[in-house]
């Protein structure tokens, strides 16, 4: 019997609601064989902007997690691209995951709507499962 990583990409806008996504990821690790992949989206213009994204995602895991690390510590992946959306949709075609983890809401969100561009363009395009965690201050 053969078993595979199960893949797991958490996509990430440093948001609030981001934070919840990564909480619910790390719940995902006890799945055999699971390991988890932060990746940030953004429009990067030289080495020295690529550099403090990285920086600024490894603190971003590193003070989520404190003392309480898990092992192996999440990996991170930085994608330069304008499009979110596409970026990740083709990291998954490319990285064939078992999930996707997304906030319903990123940083840009706008009152009264659920579910952020994004989100709703993955939700339509991924070619994987796609787990939405929902805007925790948020009551229906």
């Amino acid at each position: 019997m053969e078993f595979h990583t199960k893949l797991i990409v958490l996509a990430t806008d440093f948001s609030e609601n981001a934070l919840h996504a990564l909480k619910a990821s790390v719940d995902l690790l006890h799945i055999p064989q699971s390991r988890l992949v932060v990746v940030h989206v953004e429009d990067v213009k030289d080495d020295d902007q690529l550099h403090m994204i990285n920086l600024k995602l490894g603190t971003y895991i590193k003070n989520f997690f404190k003392y309480n690390e898990p092992v192996p510590l999440p990996e991170r992946v930085v994608i330069s691209s304008s499009s979110v959306y596409k970026a990740i949709d083709y990291y998954i075609l490319k990285m064939e995951p078992y999930m996707l983890v997304v906030g319903a809401k990123g940083s840009s969100s706008i009152r009264n709507l659920h579910l952020g561009s994004n989100t709703v363009h993955l939700l339509e395009k991924a070619a994987c499962p796609v787990l939405v965690v929902p805007i925790m201050n948020d009551c229906y």
